[in-house]
């Protein structure tokens, strides 16, 4: 499947204002920080040593606090301006990184043997074939090596982002086949960027676990979570610096989850 030109233009366009944007805090890392979100940090768990590969890292930020807390680290992303961001941001910090620029669905291949596979907060939007997602993911680990994914939940995804306070009202399908289409100029780090159409996948957890057990991975833990980092919906409140979540006097709604999966062990 060829890479989709009108995400990758998206991309391309948000990059440069991504990395000035207060939403990354790419100053705060440039001050020795590790900005990984807490969540993730405390989900990963001990990675010092570990080979660790960072599918859709975007411009490296992510990566490269992984590799500040010990991890061998190579991020892939199909954006050049995003690679050369992060490349400039780990020589800048002096960081030792790999960055490959490819389609995430086509890596070459020599990005395999990890013990590792990462992604977070927004990459399996992007994807409309999540059986090959999850098949590359699985050929990227060494035998024993896992998956580490960490999403916004299809719950969250299926609920109005206009609604008004109080109201949960759903909008959008929890699964689907077909592309969410969307042209505008909104974007979650606020780049003010000219009406741009993306392509955008709904996929419900029945997929997503499906997708990672016919790769061949065998699901080791599941968590749902009540934060997520960006204002998914009009009438988040801020819990803290890094998360938003719903109004305390609404139901509980899954808003994240993590994945995590191992490749069984050759015999």
């Amino acid at each position: 499947m060829p890479v989709n030109p009108h995400n990758l233009a998206y991309w391309n366009e948000v990059t440069p204002q991504h990395v000035t944007s207060a939403f990354y805090r790419t100053e705060d890392f440039r001050r020795g920080e590790n900005v990984l979100d807490p969540v993730v940090r405390d989900a990963v768990g001990e990675i010092a040593g570990a080979r660790l590969l960072h599918l859709q890292c975007h411009f490296g930020l992510d990566t490269l606090s992984l590799a500040r807390m010990g991890a061998q680290v190579t991020g892939l992303d199909f954006s050049p301006p995003a690679i050369a961001q992060a490349r400039a941001l780990a020589e800048a910090a002096g960081i030792e990184a790999a960055f490959v620029c490819a389609d995430v669905l086509a890596p070459p291949a020599d990005v395999a043997g990890f013990d590792i596979v990462f992604a977070s907060w927004g990459a399996i939007w992007w994807i409309a074939d999540l059986d090959a997602w999850m098949r590359v993911a699985a050929a990227a680990l060494r035998p024993g090596g896992r998956l580490f994914l960490c999403e916004g939940h299809p719950a969250l995804l299926m609920l109005d982002q206009r609604a008004p306070a109080g109201v949960l009202q759903l909008r959008w399908p929890c699964d689907s086949d077909q592309p969410h289409i969307d042209v505008g100029a909104d974007d979650y780090a606020g780049a003010d960027i000219a009406p741009t159409r993306t392509d955008g996948h709904f996929h419900g957890l029945a997929r997503i676990l499906g997708a990672a057990l016919r790769a061949g991975l065998v699901i080791t833990d599941f968590r749902e979570g009540d934060r997520v980092p960006w204002k998914a919906l009009d009438q988040m409140v801020k819990l803290d610096r890094d998360y938003w979540a719903l109004p305390p006097d609404l139901p509980f709604v899954p808003l994240s989850f993590i994945l995590q999966a191992a490749k069984p062990a050759a015999r």
